[in-house]
């Protein structure tokens, strides 16, 4: 039995206005893929006297390309994410439907990055959907659930 399991409802994906530390949540996200994946790279040091096998040193970590999804209403938050699209840098904010208490705040996950493609989607059938990614750039800081 998944007794720690938690629900991803509730969690806000964010994005820093023109007044620096002030953010606006972007509207009606369906899917947002792990802003954590951040991968080591490997630099192959194999030389003669390797036993039969590749050996590898860790390298620079590299920050995830996410492409998030949402249903378009051209809202505050993903008008300012349509701004944006023209590649400046800036901070963005994941925070998580895990608080431990009433008054508590969930794991926020903040970071730098800039929009790297936008669009909007229609179809047959179909509500409009606005699709962006974001190339993160640097380390995330990360707060614990209160």
């Amino acid at each position: 039995m998944a007794t720690g399991a938690k629900n991803s409802l509730g969690t806000v994906f964010s994005v820093e206005t023109a007044t620096a530390n002030t953010f606006i949540a972007i509207e009606e996200i369906t899917d947002i893929p792990g802003i954590l994946g951040d991968k080591a790279g490997k630099i192959d040091v194999t030389n003669m006297d390797s036993s039969g096998y590749k050996e590898y040193i860790s390298d620079l970590k590299d920050a995830p390309e996410v492409t998030i999804k949402a249903n378009w209403t051209g809202a505050t938050g993903q008008a300012r994410v349509q701004a944006l699209s023209d590649g400046t840098n800036t901070k963005f904010k994941l925070v998580l439907p895990d608080k431990k208490t009433v008054g508590g705040t969930g794991t926020t996950v903040a970071r730098n990055g800039y929009i790297s493609s936008f669009s909007i989607e229609p179809g047959v059938g179909k509500q409009l959907m606005l699709t962006f990614t974001v190339q993160f750039s640097g380390a995330p800081t990360i707060t614990a659930a209160a």
